[in-house]
Protein backbone atom coordinates (compact mmCIF):
# COMPACT_ATOMS: atom_id res chain seq x y z
CA UNK A 1 0.00 0.00 0.00
CA UNK A 2 1.66 3.43 -0.91
CA UNK A 3 2.13 5.63 1.99
CA UNK A 4 0.89 9.03 -0.04
CA UNK A 5 -2.40 7.22 0.96
CA UNK A 6 -1.14 6.48 4.84
CA UNK A 7 -3.58 9.02 5.82
CA UNK A 8 -6.67 9.23 3.53
CA UNK A 9 -10.02 11.03 4.78
CA UNK A 10 -12.26 8.92 2.26
CA UNK A 11 -16.08 7.69 2.18
CA UNK A 12 -17.40 3.85 1.62
CA UNK A 13 -17.87 5.27 -2.39
CA UNK A 14 -14.06 6.40 -3.02
CA UNK A 15 -11.95 3.44 -1.30
CA UNK A 16 -12.59 1.50 -5.00
CA UNK A 17 -11.10 4.26 -7.57
CA UNK A 18 -8.22 4.17 -4.19
CA UNK A 19 -7.31 0.80 -5.07
CA UNK A 20 -8.40 -0.15 -8.13
CA UNK A 21 -4.54 0.17 -9.96
CA UNK A 22 -2.27 -0.98 -6.64
CA UNK A 23 -1.23 -4.20 -5.78
CA UNK A 24 -3.35 -3.85 -2.82
CA UNK A 25 -1.59 -6.88 0.13
CA UNK A 26 -1.78 -5.58 3.66
CA UNK A 27 -3.69 -2.46 4.99
CA UNK A 28 -4.23 -1.27 8.15
CA UNK A 29 -7.18 1.06 8.50
CA UNK A 30 -9.21 3.19 11.91
CA UNK A 31 -12.23 2.34 13.60
CA UNK A 32 -12.51 5.04 15.86
CA UNK A 33 -15.39 5.15 18.52
CA UNK A 34 -18.15 6.52 17.10
CA UNK A 35 -21.37 5.07 14.95
CA UNK A 36 -20.80 6.64 11.80
CA UNK A 37 -16.98 5.36 11.71
CA UNK A 38 -17.95 1.85 12.27
CA UNK A 39 -20.21 1.50 9.44
CA UNK A 40 -17.06 3.43 7.46
CA UNK A 41 -14.80 1.32 8.19
CA UNK A 42 -16.89 -1.62 7.55
CA UNK A 43 -17.81 -0.99 4.05
CA UNK A 44 -14.33 0.00 3.51
CA UNK A 45 -13.00 -3.50 4.78
CA UNK A 46 -15.34 -5.17 3.25
CA UNK A 47 -14.60 -3.34 0.10
CA UNK A 48 -10.96 -3.80 -0.29
CA UNK A 49 -11.36 -7.31 1.18
CA UNK A 50 -13.76 -8.70 -1.54
CA UNK A 51 -13.19 -6.61 -4.42
CA UNK A 52 -9.44 -6.93 -4.32
CA UNK A 53 -8.36 -8.99 -2.37
CA UNK A 54 -6.40 -6.96 0.76
CA UNK A 55 -5.37 -8.33 3.65
CA UNK A 56 -6.98 -5.64 6.10
CA UNK A 57 -6.22 -5.23 9.82
CA UNK A 58 -8.76 -2.97 11.51
CA UNK A 59 -6.69 -0.75 14.26
CA UNK A 60 -8.76 0.44 16.97
CA UNK A 61 -7.91 4.48 17.37
CA UNK A 62 -9.45 7.88 18.05
CA UNK A 63 -8.40 11.52 16.04
CA UNK A 64 -5.25 12.44 18.06
CA UNK A 65 -3.66 9.20 18.50
CA UNK A 66 -4.32 8.28 14.62
CA UNK A 67 -3.11 11.66 13.61
CA UNK A 68 0.19 11.26 15.88
CA UNK A 69 0.85 8.04 14.71
CA UNK A 70 0.25 8.60 11.09
CA UNK A 71 3.23 11.99 11.71
CA UNK A 72 5.26 9.58 13.73
CA UNK A 73 5.32 6.09 11.75
CA UNK A 74 3.23 6.67 8.71
CA UNK A 75 0.89 4.43 9.88
CA UNK A 76 -2.23 3.54 10.04
CA UNK A 77 -2.71 3.14 6.25
CA UNK A 78 -5.91 4.95 6.10
CA UNK A 79 -7.88 6.81 8.65
CA UNK A 80 -11.49 6.08 7.13
CA UNK A 81 -13.21 9.28 8.92
CA UNK A 82 -11.59 12.49 10.42
CA UNK A 83 -12.95 15.57 12.21
CA UNK A 84 -10.67 18.42 11.08
CA UNK A 85 -11.67 20.20 14.44
CA UNK A 86 -9.98 17.75 16.28
CA UNK A 87 -6.86 17.00 13.86
CA UNK A 88 -6.29 20.54 13.40
CA UNK A 89 -2.96 22.36 12.53
CA UNK A 90 -1.46 18.74 12.83
CA UNK A 91 -3.27 17.24 10.16
CA UNK A 92 -3.11 20.37 7.83
CA UNK A 93 1.07 20.18 8.25
CA UNK A 94 1.13 16.55 7.42
CA UNK A 95 -1.18 17.68 3.84
CA UNK A 96 1.31 20.03 3.47
CA UNK A 97 4.08 18.30 3.15
CA UNK A 98 2.54 15.73 1.05
CA UNK A 99 2.39 13.04 3.87
CA UNK A 100 -1.36 12.41 3.55
CA UNK A 101 -3.91 12.72 1.02
CA UNK A 102 -7.69 13.32 1.49
CA UNK A 103 -10.01 11.15 -1.06
CA UNK A 104 -13.10 11.89 -0.40
CA UNK A 105 -15.58 13.21 2.08
CA UNK A 106 -17.69 10.45 4.70
CA UNK A 107 -20.39 13.22 5.47
CA UNK A 108 -21.50 15.21 2.80
CA UNK A 109 -22.04 17.93 2.85
CA UNK A 110 -20.46 17.71 6.42
CA UNK A 111 -21.61 17.02 10.10
CA UNK A 112 -23.08 18.81 12.61
CA UNK A 113 -20.46 19.18 15.76
CA UNK A 114 -21.06 20.69 18.78
CA UNK A 115 -22.15 20.64 22.57
CA UNK A 116 -25.86 19.68 23.38
CA UNK A 117 -28.03 19.86 26.06
CA UNK A 118 -31.79 19.44 26.56
CA UNK A 119 -34.27 22.11 25.78
CA UNK A 120 -35.74 22.17 29.43
CA UNK A 121 -31.70 22.44 30.86
CA UNK A 122 -31.67 25.40 28.59
CA UNK A 123 -34.70 26.97 29.77
CA UNK A 124 -34.24 26.33 33.11
CA UNK A 125 -30.59 28.26 33.00
CA UNK A 126 -30.46 30.28 29.66
CA UNK A 127 -26.78 31.31 30.88
CA UNK A 128 -26.16 27.52 29.06
CA UNK A 129 -26.69 28.43 26.10
CA UNK A 130 -23.34 30.07 25.45
CA UNK A 131 -19.66 29.31 25.64
CA UNK A 132 -19.34 32.47 27.61
CA UNK A 133 -22.09 31.49 30.00
CA UNK A 134 -20.56 28.00 30.72
CA UNK A 135 -17.16 28.90 31.13
CA UNK A 136 -18.86 31.87 33.65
Amino acid sequence: MKKSLSFAVLSASLVVPGFASADCGDVTITEMGWASNEVVTGVAKFLMEQGYGCDVSVVPSDTVPAVTSVAENGEPDIVTELWLNSAGEAYLRLEEQGRVERLGRVLDPGGIEGWWIPTYLAEQHPELTTIEGIMA
